[in-house]
């Protein structure tokens, strides 16, 4: 599936495209952030230039996900939205987005350009998502993009352990 994938992704503000080794010491910016701990399941903290390394060289590898940087109009990171994918089961879309980022619907703009990226591909068809039911912005940014919340759940990863989860999901028209 993950070959299907556009390689690079034009928004209305931003381009979703392949991590580089360059976009090490913003990543490093943006993620080396203690509110990250708040929203993330698995971002590490504090998050090193070895972390920064790993993430790029993930990126870069066919698998089980598909990473895009999220690049301002001037081509510099921001943050990362991911396509992970398990056997039989929708993709699921995660994300984060550097603290000066907050606010300003590029998450939004970049779901919405993603999926009308993947609409027409075949198993693309259901995106799911999952969030903390506390996380009201993310919440907000998956509604507007078009996600609605399917199930009331609870997390199982160690940082966010019993804490009430929705898993939303987009739907193909």
């Amino acid at each position: 599936m993950t070959r299907a994938l556009p390689g690079t992704i034009a928004c209305a503000r931003l381009t979703l495209r392949p991590l580089r080794a360059d976009d090490e010491a913003d990543i490093i910016a943006m993620a080396d952030n203690p509110k990250m701990l708040e929203t993330t399941a698995t971002l590490p903290h504090p998050f090193t230039p070895a972390d920064a390394r790993a993430l790029i060289a993930q990126a870069g590898m066919e698998g089980q996900q598909h990473i895009y940087a999220m690049a301002g109009s001037d081509d510099r990171f921001m943050g990362v939205l991911m396509l992970r994918f398990k056997p039989d089961q929708a993709p699921e879309v995660g994300y984060w987005l550097g603290e000066p980022h907050w606010g300003h619907g590029y998450v939004a703009e970049a779901l919405k350009a993603l999926q009308v990226a993947v609409a027409g591909l075949p198993g693309f068809g259901l995106i799911s998502a999952r969030v903390l039911q506390s996380n009201a912005a993310s919440v907000r940014v998956l509604e507007k993009a078009g996600f609605a919340v399917v199930e009331h759940t609870v997390g199982v990863l160690e940082r966010h352990r019993g804490k009430p989860l929705y898993v939303m999901q987009w739907r193909a028209r």
